[in-house]
């Protein structure tokens, strides 16, 4: 008789995650209370200053959401069912919603991953998504890996440890374009996207290190000009 295994968000993750909801909101009330402590009179400047505050502030309370869905996200394999807590959706102001799934090993027919490219602004995104499909025919999104080892699960060693319980093989259903968001690692349930043939999805996963280069370019830019000022 097997033992219970549990997989969950690393702790320097999730202290990674906080630091960003600390020094986003930290940034937004210095840039809020920046026009008193100035107490300039140059009113565009102040309005200036309170629009970025209000942008600091938006980006603080999206990694608050990003912290609480990496707490609250676990799965958990024991003998005989998996038994997982992940994130399912969002609302309109990104706040996450979740999903509990208790599946009894014997209803697992397959276990399947694949990766899945998101475009959007002309820029692409790459991901790995892993779901499970019952005896009856449903399929269940797990969760879904985004590039960046800051918010990553091990989903070989989840989608191996599931696949051996129930005694079959982890089927590799290839690589799409996906208009799933994907966000804090939910997984689509519905997997309709054909896959892409070999060289489209050569020249997609070129699209994707172009994205990454172009935002180190601009992360690099950025210090640049800050260190010039």
């Amino acid at each position: 008789m097997g033992s219970m295994r549990t997989w969950k968000f690393s702790f320097g993750s999730r202290m990674l995650i906080g630091f960003l909801v600390a020094f986003e909101f930290a940034i937004a009330a210095l840039l809020f209370s920046l026009p008193i402590l100035l107490g300039g009179s140059d009113h565009s400047f102040d309005w200036f200053i309170e629009a970025v505050a209000v942008v600091m502030l938006a980006f603080g309370l999206f990694f608050a959401f990003a912290l609480l869905a990496m707490s609250r996200t676990r799965i958990s394999l024991f003998p005989k069912a998996l038994d997982a807590l992940v994130p399912d959706h969002h609302n309109r102001l990104l706040f996450p919603h979740f999903r509990a799934i208790r599946l009894p090993i014997s209803e697992i027919r397959s276990v399947e991953r694949r990766q899945e490219i998101c475009r959007s602004f002309g820029l692409s995104t790459l991901r790995e998504s892993l779901s499970l499909v019952t005896t009856s025919g449903e399929r269940i999104g797990l969760f879904s890996n985004t590039q960046g080892p800051a918010s990553q699960l091990p989903l070989d060693e989840i989608a191996g440890a599931i696949a051996s319980a129930a005694g079959v093989a982890v089927t590799d259903d290839g690589t799409v374009f996906s208009k799933a968001q994907g966000l804090y690692g939910a997984a689509s349930s519905s997997w309709n996207e054909p896959p892409l043939a070999a060289a489209s999805a050569t020249k997609a996963r070129q699209a994707v290190a172009r994205t990454v280069q172009i935002t180190l370019a601009l992360v690099y830019l950025t210090f640049i000009i800050r260190s010039c000022t």
